[in-house]
């Protein structure tokens, strides 16, 4: 499993699409969650495991919300 920061767009988003794309079950993180919704519905429609999660980095409580949805899904 891979958490990729601020993925909805440019580096971030490629990132994911090379991590999908070699077998990884993506977690994208992004600040906007309908951005970070829609980027990763592209994503899984090429194929490849890629989950949406709400994250700003510059927010403690926000990580440890990705902190525990990463958890649960990787189980």
């Amino acid at each position: 499993m891979a958490l990729v920061t601020g993925a909805n767009r440019g580096i971030g988003l490629e990132v994911c699409r090379q991590l999908a794309g070699r077998g990884y079950d993506v977690v994208l993180g992004s600040r906007d969650a309908a951005k970070g919704e829609r980027a990763a519905a592209d994503l899984a429609r090429n194929g490849g495991t890629v989950r949406a999660c709400q994250l700003d980095v510059t927010d403690a409580k926000s990580i440890e919300r990705a902190r525990t949805r990463v958890a649960a899904v990787n189980g």
